[in-house]
Order: C-alpha cells, then structure tokens, then sequence
C-alpha cells in the first residue's frame, strides 16, 4: 500500500495526533484493523494481510472462537509463542493466564464476540526463580469469518522484560473497553476501565480515548510470525 494513500477518516486516526502511546505494536495492530474495516462495524478474517503487520508480526495473533467465551489460537507470533516456550497454534488462549484471570478473559471475549468490542488489557507475569517481572498490555479485535459471523480476533501482545524461564504465565490487571455498537464513521462509544478485583492494584490504565503519557522506551521489533496455511 503506498504512503500517499489516503487513510479512512476514524477514531483512531484522531487519537494517534493526540497522544504517545507506550505500546506502538499494538497501535499499528489497531490502527490495520481500523484502515481494512474503513467505514464497516468489524472487518472479515479473510482481508486480514500479513503485510499490513510488517514489523509487528512476532506480536499479533488470530484467534477463532470454540463456544462461549472461550477461543483458540489460529496464528501465534513469536513472542507469543516464546512467552510459553510452545507452538501455541490449535491452543486456547486462556492457556496462557493464570486462574483467577481465565473469567475476566471470558467476559472480555464474550464483549468482543457479542457486542462487539475493542477490548485492551494491561496485563503482568510476576517475576520469580529464573525470572523477572514482566508488564505489557493485549489487544482484542472482532473479525467476521467467511460466515459473516464475528467469531474470529485480530490481537496483539506486548510483555516488556526478559522472558526467562517459561513457561510465563499472565494475569490481567485492568482492561479498557470501547463498544462498536451504534458506530457510524468516526464516532464510537466512551471506554469503561474494568479492573481485576484480584489483582494488585495500580494505576488504571487510559481509556482508548484519552491521552496517555509515554512511561518507557518502546519494544525492539524483531521475531517473525510461525505462519500457518489454515483455510479459515
């Protein structure tokens, strides 16, 4: 796609000339995800180009949802998949959090799935023998499948640290949530901050709709997607 082509007048568009973020693969995830749906409510899996990711592939992943709350991994980037020390494809993404956070990562899908939602959580893997402390945030993404139904997640993940013994395991501490519904163009509804009631408090993180300030360097991007031909 050429940089002189002209990007769909959003909501994301706006924010990003008002606000740094701390997390800039994961605004470039949002910010494809936005500039395939145009003016849609969701986009489809199947216009969803690996080239659209150059840079940020190692972070993103495609999720398909089983039943309820619950979803598997389609496609893994590699830091993903390095934060297990496993091949995550076919796994479910719950896999990857600690109990008390499986529920919250449900009522998170189940908002994406059924609303739909963006969804993003600031999440933590506790440091330990053999590692340090990990911080980072995930972004959640409805897709339509070739079915037209939204069962499908673009998302991405972002842990800052040294990964250490795996497997790492995560726990979400807060989450941000912007409903799709009613959207026409460029206006969408306020973010709501859902905290973990079992988490360590901290600060709350940003609603998508509001400037936040830039806390440290961002990550290096390196790594490669384990890519999978899979007739989704």
């Amino acid at each position: 796609m050429s940089t002189n082509e002209k990007q769909p007048n959003n909501i994301l568009s706006m924010i990003r000339k008002k606000t740094v973020s701390p997390m800039p693969s994961l605004d470039k995830i949002e910010q494809y995800w936005n500039l395939v749906r145009s003016n849609r409510l969701v986009p489809s899996r199947a216009e969803i180009d690996p080239r659209g990711l150059e840079g940020v592939l190692s972070h993103a992943f495609i999720l398909e949802r089983i039943t309820g709350g619950l979803a598997r991994f389609r496609i893994a980037g590699s830091h993903i998949n390095d934060l297990t020390g496993l091949e995550l494809r076919q796994m479910p993404i719950s896999a990857l959090f600690l109990p008390n956070s499986r529920q919250i990562l449900s009522d998170a899908l189940v908002a994406v799935f059924e609303e739909p939602s963006m969804v993003r959580l600031r999440i933590e893997s506790k440091g330990g023998f053999g590692r340090e402390k990990m911080t980072g945030e995930m972004i959640l993404l409805p897709l339509r499948s070739d079915t037209g139904q939204i069962d499908r997640v673009l998302g991405g993940i972002v842990m800052d640290g040294k990964i250490g013994r795996t497997p790492r395991r995560i726990e979400i501490l807060g989450q941000s949530r912007q409903s799709l519904v009613g959207y026409a163009g460029p206006q969408h509804a306020p973010a709501n901050e859902v905290p973990n009631p079992k988490a360590t408090p901290k600060a709350p993180l940003a609603p998508m709709n509001r400037s936040v300030e830039t806390p440290k360097a961002p990550l290096p991007e390196r790594g490669h997607l384990r890519l999978v031909i899979d007739n989704d």
